[in-house]
């Protein structure tokens, strides 16, 4: 697989077919893991930087365009569209850097509440990171025996968990004194 990732502009080939998979809301891990096989750590990490951010921006432009023009009514999305209206970066950050989740479900209510592209397609590529991260290590060939590598990923998986609900506590105390 290598050789032919170390073609010329192997990595511009495979970049919009791994927009379409984050644009559907595929795991991401499996293409960071693919990614990281295949092209290594370096390229690997701006290649699914690059599909995961175009991909939600997608999945945000469907939210954007279905809802446009109705009212919002309370629904099982209604505390993230609330919240996304009044703090977007944070509150799409915050899911993000949770290691659970539907990225495409976080996509399209965006779109729907209409929140900042620019400060969700950032909040995304940077919640994304650590995930990433992880998965293009264990991709790239990171042993059993290379205890430090899987300490780094573990510990990535829980700095990310732990920044995720950081973030996500001190928005819930915001949102308890706006009223």
């Amino acid at each position: 697989m290598r050789d032919w990732a170390g073609r010329p502009h192997a990595a511009l080939h495979v970049l919009p077919l791994a927009v379409l998979y984050c644009a559907f809301g595929l795991p991401r891990q499996a293409l960071c893991f693919v990614l990281g096989a295949g092209f290594g750590v370096g390229t690997g990490l701006v290649e699914a930087s690059l599909a995961y951010g175009a991909g939600a921006l997608l999945g945000y432009g469907w939210g954007r365009f279905w809802w446009r023009g109705r009212t919002f009514r309370d629904g099982p999305l209604s505390w993230f569209i609330r919240a996304g209206r009044r703090a977007p970066f944070r509150t799409v950050l915050s899911a993000r850097l949770l290691p659970v989740g539907s990225a495409l479900l976080v996509s399209v209510s965006s779109g729907m509440a209409g929140l900042a592209a620019g400060r969700f397609a950032l909040a995304t590529m940077l919640g994304g990171l650590p995930q990433n991260l992880v998965f293009l290590l264990a991709g790239s060939g990171v042993e059993l025996r290379h205890g430090w590598a899987l300490v780094a990923a573990a510990m990535l998986v829980l700095v990310s968990a732990g920044l995720g609900c950081w973030v996500l506590r001190g928005f819930h105390r915001e949102m308890r004194k706006a009223g």
